[in-house]
């Protein structure tokens, strides 16, 4: 008996929800491979130092921006009107083409690194030029899935590698101290999510170029886009780190890593929702802007409180799981976490703007965004780590302002309406914090760990139960209106009708 592969575009499930279910699984996904990210994470900052975390931030960063470059180049595959073997060699093709140029890039930019006066750095340049070509050896058909709106094929993609990786870096880390851990475990989950790609959509790829219109002209400004982008956000890092130290780049490293954790990588899997399902409603509906609007609602009503919750629990997070030496990194949670959450919205802009094609509005945008976060972490490193900080908060702000002015294409409100949308979330966030600072000072007590980890739950329980219960009498007082709250007591609905009728 022959095994049948999945189809990548199936027209079983409708297309609401075919989003609902694939933002759930991966939103599973995503909660899991976080969860196990947090414990390697509290692993690896106990048995490395500041300075190596410093050292391996430069070395994720050109891992995220190899990555991150390569996925722009198939993204073309979700917006196209019909997808042909040809676009799929193409895209292939030029995933090794850029591959095999970054590789010889990182390899020619020993000169430069040496600047840097850094040793470590030219010793990770030939494991980047290796990684370079890794990345690019993907199967392009596994993005239709995502085109199809299958997305439980990149939750096992992600929980794959993140489940290697963990386990890589642990074993390594154990037995080494140093960053090279790090580095083996990355080299080793990014060989594993290409092995991952071409197992679930296998393809033999072709070296083939006719087809290169449609992808180069939109792959082009992703790309230029994308880069200003991902440089305006790791500028601060990368600033830091040549200025103030590996130490303060390391502090600086591990405060923005767990920001992240619940502001992007936790709910990343969910952000690939977002692209191919309004890239679906603007080629089968006429309900763009009402999708962008709900989306907005639902991001800010998910990552605000988390963001926020983070903030108000970070000391304690951090004292416990990671240990007194990184205590500093608190400040950088504090003043990063919410601003980051509200920049959630940009991944919305983002996906909309490539559905309207107009990429080089993004391109724009993010050349003049990078432009003012250099000048301003450059005055801001004037007055040592905390200056940076504030500079980097202050760049946050101001990425927001350029992005609720692209966002006005796309909406019929104001110029803050993709915020305003979410008031109720701001609201029952500002009862939530009230209500944990309340216990904070309650019970706050002397600062062995086992009472700091009972005050941390019982903020976190109690965070949870005063953002949630405010939010939805919040919704009842405004008269139940269509919108995230709706979706969410659709999707409960249904699953419990799901398990009744298979406990029946």
């Amino acid at each position: 008996m022959q095994t049948r592969r999945p189809d990548p575009n199936p027209s079983a499930l409708s297309r609401r929800s075919a989003i609902a279910v694939g933002a759930a699984t991966l939103l599973a996904s995503g909660v899991f491979r976080q969860g196990l990210g947090v414990i390697t994470l509290a692993v690896t900052a106990r048995l490395l130092t500041p300075e190596d975390f410093g050292i391996i931030a430069y070395f994720l960063i050109a891992t995220a921006l190899l990555e991150m470059l390569q996925r722009q180049i198939g993204m073309v595959l979700i917006r196209l009107e019909n997808v042909t073997v040809g676009h799929l060699d193409t895209v292939f093709s030029f995933q090794v083409i850029f591959g095999i140029m970054t590789a010889a890039l990182f390899w020619a930019a020993r000169p430069l690194v040496a600047l840097m006066e850094i040793p470590a750095l030219l010793e990770l340049l030939p494991v980047l030029s290796a990684l370079a070509l890794v990345i690019a050896i993907r199967s392009p058909r596994f993005l239709l899935f995502e085109r199809g709106l299958r997305f439980g094929y990149a939750a096992g993609e992600e929980t794959f590698s993140r489940v290697i990786y963990s386990i890589v870096v642990i074993t390594l880390a154990w037995f080494w101290r140093d960053y090279w851990a790090i580095v083996i475990a990355t080299f080793v989950g990014q060989a594993m999510r290409g092995v991952w790609t071409f197992a679930i959509a296998p393809m033999v790829p072709r070296i083939s170029l006719s087809q290169w219109r449609d992808s180069l002209s939109f792959s082009s400004w992703s790309i230029g886009a994308q880069l200003a982008q991902f440089l305006s956000a790791n500028a601060p890092q990368l600033i830091i780190g040549s200025t103030l130290g590996l130490a303060d780049a390391g502090l600086f490293r591990i405060g923005t890593r767990l920001v992240n954790v619940v502001t992007h990588q936790l709910f990343a899997p969910i952000l690939r929702v977002v692209y191919p399902g309004l890239a679906d409603l603007s080629r089968k509906t006429n309900q763009r802007k009402e999708g962008f609007r709900t989306l907005n609602a639902g991001f800010l009503a998910i990552l605000l409180p988390v963001s926020v919750g983070l903030a108000l629990v970070a000391h304690d997070v951090i004292l416990v799981g990671l240990g007194w030496k990184w205590l500093p990194a608190t400040q950088v949670v504090w003043i990063l976490a919410p601003l980051y959450a509200l920049g959630s919205i940009q991944a919305n802009v983002r996906s909309a703007v490539y559905i309207e094609g107009s990429t080089h509005v993004l391109f724009f945008r993010n050349m003049i965004l990078l432009v003012i976060v250099c000048a301003l972490m450059w005055v801001g490193v004037q007055y040592n780590f905390s200056g940076a900080l504030y500079a980097a908060g202050a760049a946050s702000v101001a990425g927001l302002l350029m992005t609720l002015i692209i966002a006005k294409r796309f909406g019929d409100g104001g110029f803050f309406e993709p915020l305003t949308v979410g008031w109720r979330s701001f609201l029952a966030c500002a009862v939530m914090t009230v209500a944990v600072l309340t216990v904070e000072v309650t019970l706050r007590s002397g600062e062995h760990v086992p009472r700091i980890l009972v005050v941390g739950l019982t903020k976190v329980a109690v965070g949870v139960v005063v953002y949630t219960s405010t939010h939805i009498l919040l919704w009842v007082m405004a008269g139940r209106p269509k919108g995230f709250e709706t979706t969410v007591f659709s999707l409960v609905g249904r699953l419990w009708n799901h398990l009744s009728r298979q406990t029946a």
